[in-house]
């Protein structure tokens, strides 16, 4: 795996992270492990953006689901994940709209 990915023109690192769990939870996160890794950082990222430590265009990309609001936004909408943020602004998404 490469160390850095690029998203939106921007470098980040990339740090892998391993975490035990018993079977009986990791066969509720799927049936293989790319089933299980994908659901497991669908709810992290849920759950940093409901914490509101991370942006909903971030939580789209560790969700994997794609680093445009809209995509992000339709996840966040399929879990009933309230919007979040300073007076529920995604700043990035600003960004799309301005000149």
């Amino acid at each position: 795996m490469d160390a850095c990915e690029r998203h939106a023109g921007v470098y980040s690192s990339v740090m892998p992270m391993t975490i035990e769990l018993s079977d009986e939870v990791a066969a509720e996160l799927g049936a293989n492990p790319a089933e299980r890794s994908r659901r497991a950082k669908e709810a992290i990222a849920l759950e940093l953006y409901r914490e509101g430590r991370i942006s909903l265009r971030t939580m789209g990309r560790l969700a994997g689901v794609g680093d445009d609001h809209w995509s992000a936004d339709a996840f966040r909408a399929r879990h009933a994940m309230a919007v979040n943020g300073p007076g529920a602004v995604d700043e990035e998404a600003i960004d799309d709209f301005l000149p």
